[in-house]
């Protein structure tokens, strides 16, 4: 059997894991939920690793890593004292920020100046700022490090001018190092630590390959590494992200560096996408309920525009309907962001997806139609966690490049394409959309 990693994601609702091969094959992979909705600190990001672990190790009782890396939701900051105590995180979605200042153009200290301001205790007690992913490689036994994406990503971290201008210690936050590089090695400690879990299959001296932020490892994971690929990351919130070879000016859109240097991050944000069905499901007491059997239950497997015909989405009154209002908000959002992109010069006729909207065949068809767009769904769902895998190929010498690893990994095992039949239903459907926004 090829080499064996052991991926891990902390999101913001649960801890993806998941063990596999150097050849791009998926092994085994748990979701673990957070045990509480709100409060989320960083010991129940380490009980969902632990629980994961368990739970991998039972599916593949034989898989000994050969390493491990780490993705993480950010930018999001865990600040950790001195004696090893972890403060409450500063998540990137609750608020605590400061203003950002228009000379600087750093994700993160606006909350580390947050913490300072409100909580200056807290932030005296703070020895060091880490992400999520980081906070968890430090804990399996590597050194205290940021992981910059790419050298254009620094301005987007910290250095001393930035933190001089918002009053921050620049010790603090800790050095960096490239994503993709060992950042260290299972500790004995750790290995002590997280034994039982991992039926004593997780060893000391097992590298660490340094993980980024999910959004980037996402990138990674679908293979959007060359000018004109595309991804829909669908999780939470959702973004669509065209990699292109130059930067552009477009209100709306999120231009940011890429993980290969040179290359830039084109995204169209839709902030409450994967939230918004949750909050139905939440509002119609439905919650409890197995995704794929809601789902099944919204999208049966019969002519799909049939089930939308006559459905208005401003006037709703039964949960079977208000169901369907929310579905087709979706993936009205998703084709929005999608003709922005193409008004900016970036036209989409194909996209990867990402994330646990991935694995609903009925919804993917459902979106496809929506859209006018071919949905490429990869072997390995979850980009996050194949981003870690590729990351670790090329870290491990399995691969010269991360492109190389990619390529060697990444296979798409399905494609939605829009059904021509259903095309003349949806422009109608959209147009009153676009009308009563």
């Amino acid at each position: 059997m090829a080499g064996i990693i052991l991926c891990a994601d902390i999101g913001t609702s649960a801890l993806k894991a998941a063990f596999i091969s150097l050849d791009g094959k998926l092994l085994a992979f748990n979701r673990e939920a957070y045990e509480r909705r709100e409060g989320v600190d960083a010991a129940l990001w380490e009980l969902a690793f632990a629980r994961s672990l368990e739970k991998l190790h039972a599916q593949a009782p034989d898989c000994v890593p050969d390493g491990i890396c780490v993705s993480g939701n950010g930018p999001t900051l865990a600040p950790l004292t001195d004696s090893g105590e972890t403060l409450a995180p500063l998540f990137w979605y609750d608020g605590r920020r400061i203003p950002p200042k228009e000379s600087a153009p750093s994700f993160f200290l606006p909350q580390a100046a947050w913490l300072k301001k409100n909580a200056p205790r807290e932030y005296e007690k703070t020895r060091v700022f880490l992400s999520p992913h980081e906070w968890l490689s430090h804990r399996l036994g590597a050194d205290a490090l940021a992981v910059l994406p790419s050298a254009s990503y620094e301005a987007c971290f910290w250095n001393e001018q930035q933190c001089r201008l918002f009053g921050l210690d620049r010790e603090k936050f800790p050095p960096f190092i490239h994503m993709g590089s060992v950042m260290g090695k299972v500790s004995q400690k750790a290995a002590a630590r997280f034994g039982p879990a991992s039926g004593n299959r997780l060893k000391s001296g097992t590298p660490i390959i340094a993980g980024g932020t999910d959004f980037i490892t996402a990138l990674i994971g679908t293979g959007t590494l060359r000018p004109g690929d595309v991804c829909d990351r669908a999780g939470s919130s959702e973004g669509i992200n065209v990699c292109a070879a130059s930067p552009v000016e477009a209100k709306g859109l999120r231009v940011l560096p890429h993980a290969k240097e040179g290359l830039w991050n084109i995204g169209k944000l839709i902030p409450s996408s994967g939230r918004l069905f949750e909050q139905y499901r939440i509002s119609s007491a439905q919650e409890a309920r197995p995704y794929q059997e809601h789902l099944a239950e919204l999208l049966p497997s019969t002519d799909t525009t049939e089930l939308f015909r006559g459905l208005d989405p401003c006037a709703v009154h039964c949960p079977l309907s208000l169901g369907r209002a929310v579905l087709c908000a979706i993936g009205f959002a998703v084709r929005d962001a999608v003709e922005v992109l193409a008004s900016s010069g970036f036209p989409v006729r194909e996209m990867k997806v990402s994330g646990g909207q991935a694995k609903n065949p009925r919804w993917n068809q459902l979106k496809a139609d929506i859209t006018g767009i071919t949905l490429l769904i990869p072997e390995i769902p979850d980009g996050e966690l194949a981003g870690n895998a590729v990351l670790s190929a090329a870290a491990l010498g399995a691969a010269s490049t991360i492109e190389e690893a990619a390529d060697k990994m990444i296979r798409v095992n399905d494609s939605y394409k829009p059904r021509p039949e259903a095309a003349p239903f949806w422009e109608e459907r959209y147009a009153l959309y676009r009308e009563s926004g």
